[in-house]
């Protein structure tokens, strides 16, 4: 408590040095206050043009073009040029096309007013979505009013070039992999045509393997043929030889029968079908059975024949001896020509299938290098498909911003030429100017109270000395200080009543008659 009491008193015995030492107030307020609202009063004034847009980011077709174009998001679109048109080359066309650099005598002077501009035009939106406020402050209302047109210009001419601008880009640059990947597909193609033009053999139908078992099941399909054929044409010679007597045409004879060309049709279709399917396909195994069967009805007619001849059942029926041998040679020859047929068949299956078998140690590199080969080509055919269909969506996208632009600009408040000055704000700074001048008279005061300090009470006299006060010892002169420091008092209040008048004074002029007290005396005189 006896602290607070003590801090109390120490700030009542500053203000008391302070009003000891008012005279500082006095001479500061006189020397700050007129000559700081002289200074503010004779500040140019500035002119604030205003303008307001807004980008309408809705567009019929983007839902109707969802998934056949490329769709940007035009709002992300907008608050990134919003926040790159205040940029150096922007506001260097900015300021040559307002004539703003008629002034500039030098490089460093334009780069001034280059930076001028980037901290006196203001682009910010406003509490509404995509409406953007655009002002700028210049002495001159006109340039004021043409420096926030260019910007407004600048912004709308940003916003819809942006795209073209884009698209443009797109395109050339899927053009150039179009060409591109049009040549490497080329190349590729070019690469898998010589291939198979080398391995054309092993590569053409059935890979490898099903070729080479297939002929192996051919060959085996001849062979048994073969042996049946054998044993046909050894058996028809040795009845006919004993029913017979021997001939010079014994060796070549046939026997023709009602299931030869039956049998001579399902053999070629047989092979036909061999060629194209397995020994397992349903219509292989069908036809070895309805060849299988006439083969035997045939045989079994030819046994029947030769039998009947053994037993002169022919003879006796009507039919010479000479048209029997001649029938039964010509069987033998049929026989023995297909027997022929069948070898030569066998030896050329033998042979391709020696071929292959000779290039089974190159099978495995050549369908290594097919495959690479075909999945390099199939990567680089769909990669080519990608930027064909890439560039059909672009094109697409282009008419799409030809037909109708992704965003509307809608001027609400164009600039116009303002008619009354924006600023300074003069009232402020006279308060400003006026605190600041009582403020510095009070500090001038105080600082001066503690350098040159007075005795202002009996306790402040016991601090100093360090002895206790026994009493206190009135001037003779009371009367005469007293009245002193009335008239002081007096002059101080006049002081500061006069300088809060002229404050007042030039804060009623601009308050009131929107002018200030220099330019209202200049128009009075």
């Amino acid at each position: 408590m006896q602290d607070l009491q003590a801090t109390i008193q120490l700030v009542f015995d500053y203000l008391k040095g302070i009003w000891i030492k008012k005279r500082y107030i006095i001479i500061s307020t006189w020397l700050i206050c007129p000559i700081g609202l002289i200074l503010v009063a004779r500040m140019p004034d500035v002119y604030e043009s205003n303008a307001k847009v807004y980008a309408d980011t809705r567009s019929m077709l983007k839902p109707l073009l969802r998934g056949l174009t490329v769709q940007t998001n035009p709002d992300d679109e907008i608050n990134m040029i919003a926040r790159t048109l205040l940029s150096t080359p922007n506001l260097e066309d900015i300021a040559r096309q307002a004539d703003l650099d008629i002034n500039a005598n030098s490089e460093a002077e334009f780069r001034t007013i280059v930076a001028s501009l980037r901290d006196n035009i203001s682009l910010r939106p406003s509490n509404r979505d995509n409406i953007y406020s655009i002002a700028y402050e210049h002495p001159d209302p006109n340039k004021a009013k043409q420096v926030v047109l260019l910007t407004l210009d600048k912004f709308i001419e940003s916003a819809l070039g942006q795209n073209r601008k884009d698209s443009d880009t797109a395109t050339k640059f899927l053009d150039q992999q179009i060409e591109e990947y049009a040549r490497r597909l080329a190349q590729s193609e070019q690469r898998v045509a010589d291939f198979k033009k080398q391995y054309g053999e092993l590569l053409a139908g059935d890979s490898y393997y099903q070729q080479r078992a297939s002929l192996a099941s051919q060959i085996e399909s001849l062979n048994l043929e073969l042996a049946e054929k054998e044993t046909q044409l050894k058996s028809l010679k040795s009845k006919f030889s004993a029913a017979t007597p021997s001939t010079d045409g014994a060796d070549s004879v046939n026997i023709q029968t009602q299931y030869d060309q039956r049998i001579a049709q399902l053999q070629a279709n047989l092979d036909d079908l061999q060629i194209r399917f397995t020994e397992q396909h349903p219509d292989v195994i069908q036809t070895k059975e309805r060849l299988d069967v006439l083969v035997a009805q045939r045989k079994k007619e030819i046994e029947e024949m030769v039998k009947g001849l053994s037993s002169g059942e022919l003879a006796s029926g009507g039919l010479s001896e000479n048209a029997i041998v001649q029938e039964l040679t010509i069987v033998i020859n049929n026989l023995e020509s297909n027997i022929a047929s069948l070898n030569v068949r066998k030896a050329s299956y033998q042979q391709k299938l020696k071929s292959l078998e000779e290039k089974i140690e190159l099978v495995p590199d050549i369908e290594a290098k097919r495959t690479a080969l075909d999945r390099d080509y199939g990567i680089t055919k769909r990669k080519y498909e990608e930027f064909l269909a890439r560039k059909e969506s672009a094109d697409i996208s282009r008419k799409a911003d030809l037909s109708a632009e992704e965003v509307q600009f809608r001027i609400i408040e164009p600039p116009v030429v303002p008619l009354e000055p924006s600023g300074p704000n003069r009232p402020m700074f006279y308060t400003v100017v006026f605190i600041i001048s009582i403020g510095a008279g009070v500090v001038l005061a105080f600082l001066t109270s503690q350098l040159n300090p007075v005795v202002v009470n009996a306790s402040q006299l016991s601090n100093v000395t360090g002895r206790p006060v026994l009493g206190a010892v009135t001037d003779i002169n009371l009367e005469a200080i007293k009245k002193k420091n009335r008239f002081r008092v007096f002059v101080f209040a006049l002081s500061t009543l006069t300088v809060f008048c002229i404050y007042m004074a030039f804060m009623a002029t601009d308050l009131v008659l929107r002018t200030t007290p220099i330019k209202l005396v200049e128009t009075l005189l």
